[in-house]
């Protein structure tokens, strides 16, 4: 099992990390950090953003040449979520763990001046890249107080994946990382099965969601897309002041404003974040 020492980030893929950036920051309240050029040993440029409430980042990269992954990846999937990042405690440790749980480490062990690192490939894991390090350099300190932008967010709450395949998810999860099941429910009116784990030293939640029928939203966007990264949900002071918070900047609230048997909750559709479907739920 590989020992988390912290989740670091969520990364997604933008053509302009500057525009997307200031997206976050006035719908969401992501803080600006610090930024990064591409250099001799990357092809891409992007930020680091402090997420309000949760002790996790929020990382926006995008091309800096035409060859780059990261023009690869708008090329064949748009604009989105690309990958996770967790601290270990040793990158070799980790990169001789990955092996006897019979997982090859995408790319070996490499270095880019700040970190030692490695990488667990979308095919290894059914579907999220996640990127495994070990720093040895830190950016400079900075003022992480973040507010909540138009709709208020108070914290993130999860990320989720959608996997044609729950229990194989579930057990993957738990056998590499360490992640324990909290709970587990069936939405028939949707068509999908859920699940929610906690990441080990992490307030972050990790949600596996899978549909039980041909027509359910989770089918089509594994059909679409492919299984992976479906969505962020961040709670919120007010659902209903959320939504006026988007309307003011023009965005009607995907799907309105819905009251389930759970809380009340909203979405912005990734047309009108950037990219990424986004839960706003009241408590």
């Amino acid at each position: 099992m590989i020992t988390i020492k912290h989740l670091d980030h969520i990364s997604m893929g933008a053509a302009d990390w500057q525009a997307q950036a200031e997206l976050l920051g006035r719908l969401l309240g992501f803080k600006f950090l610090h930024s990064f050029e591409a250099d001799e040993g990357s092809d891409f440029d992007g930020c680091v953003m402090q997420v309000p409430g949760t002790d996790i980042e929020f990382e926006v990269i995008s091309p800096a040449r035409p060859g780059s992954f990261v023009r690869k990846f708008l090329d064949t999937q748009g604009a989105g979520l690309h990958h996770i990042t967790v601290e270990v405690p040793s990158i070799d440790a980790a990169a001789e763990e990955l092996k006897a749980l019979g997982i090859t480490p995408f790319g070996g062990v490499s270095d880019d001046g700040m970190w030692r690192l490695t990488y667990v490939h979308p095919k290894d894991s059914g579907g999220i890249l996640w990127q495994l390090f070990e720093p040895y350099r830190f950016p400079p300190e900075a003022d992480r107080r973040a507010a909540g932008g138009a709709t208020g967010v108070k914290r993130v709450d999860h990320v989720s994946m959608a996997v044609p395949d729950i229990e194989r998810q579930l057990e993957w999860q738990a056998r590499v990382f360490g992640m324990e099941t909290e709970e587990r429910w069936e939405d028939e009116r949707l068509g999908y099965l859920g699940a929610v784990m906690r990441i080990p030293k992490s307030q972050l939640l990790f949600e596996i969601i899978q549909p039980t029928r041909a027509d359910s939203f989770v089918q089509k966007f594994i059909a679409e897309r492919r299984a992976g990264m479906h969505h962020i949900t961040c709670e919120v002071e007010s659902v209903d002041r959320a939504a006026e918070g988007l309307r003011a900047n023009g965005i009607e609230p995907f799907g309105g404003v819905i009251e389930s048997d759970w809380h009340k909750h909203t979405f912005i559709h990734p047309r009108d974040s950037g990219g990424v479907l986004f839960q706003l739920f009241e408590e």
